[in-house]
């Protein structure tokens, strides 16, 4: 019987790849037209990693870190979204998913000890193992607002963003919200928009990402501390390569927040699209 993977995020296809590597037969579904999960879904403007892009990738295969080369500290979807498709392609993962195709429902059967799939087409399939990696950001969280049903302008969901994009150029834009996904767009509207609005309900924390490109040379030097640097991850409670200050908020100095030399923050951007925007 073939194993079911629910979604081709960066889970769902290393899980692929896996249990292909134990010799069974599997099929993933997507409910997207391409993989990339969370990547394939926000691409909204600004948004990127929230921890160093060579910390983020795939360690299960040497060679696929030693011919992949990251842009920037901090990639933007984009590039992230390339590099998925280059594992997908890589692995030839493809073969075993199918797009389009969201999983409407799923029932365990006890007589048969197995999985009763029905997707939104109608089609139903059957498993023993059911490995469901549609991860925690793949539901959108909707405005409930009086009157947003009978606005007549433009609105964007960070969470379903147009492919084709979005220009803003000169027009009035509402922004709401300023969690982590917000903050992001903020910084990239706010450079084309005629005149930007921001509805903040809790004031957020936040600090500069100190982003920057990756020459050659230092991506040299990255791949030569690889194992170094996911053993280094693994120490840590999120798998960042920054652990956080055990110091309480009286016990640090206005002058402190720096660690090893090093500015240092905890700053978790979400890729989730729980902001919203709007342009009339």
């Amino acid at each position: 019987m073939t194993r079911v993977v629910v979604g081709a995020g960066v889970a769902g296809l290393y899980q692929l790849y896996r249990l292909r590597e134990l010799g069974l037969r599997v099929q993933a579904f997507e409910a997207g037209s391409g993989v990339g999960g969370t990547w394939y879904w926000n691409r909204y403007p600004g948004a990127r990693f929230d921890s160093e892009s060579w910390t983020y990738g795939y360690s299960f295969s040497k060679e696929l870190l030693e011919e992949w080369d990251w842009d920037e500290h901090f990639a933007a979807q984009p590039q992230t979204e390339r590099y998925l498709n280059h594992v997908a392609d890589k692995f030839d993962l493809r073969r075993d998913i199918q797009f389009n195709s969201r999983i409407s429902a799923a029932h365990y059967q006890e007589e048969t000890r197995s999985w009763e799939l029905v997707l939104e087409d109608g089609s139903r399939h059957s498993t023993r193992f059911l490995v469901t990696a549609i991860g925690i950001l793949s539901a959108a969280t909707m405005p409930n607002i009086p009157g947003i049903d009978s606005f007549a302008g433009l609105s964007c969901h960070t969470h379903r963003w147009p492919k084709e994009g979005v220009d803003f150029a000169c027009k009035r834009v509402g922004i709401i919200g300023t969690g982590a996904t917000a903050v992001q767009t903020i910084q990239e509207l706010a450079k084309t928009v005629g005149h930007l609005t921001v509805f903040q309900r809790t004031p957020n924390w936040c600090a500069p990402l100190h982003n920057a490109q990756i020459a050659k040379q230092e991506m040299d030097d990255i791949r030569t501390r690889y194992e170094e640097i996911f053993a280094l991850c693994r120490t840590s409670p999120g798998c960042y390569i920054h652990a956080p200050d055990p110091r309480k908020t009286l016990e640090t100095s206005p002058r402190t927040g720096r660690h090893s030399g090093r500015i240092f923050t905890v700053l978790p951007v979400s890729a989730s699209g729980w902001g919203n925007s709007a342009t009339r």
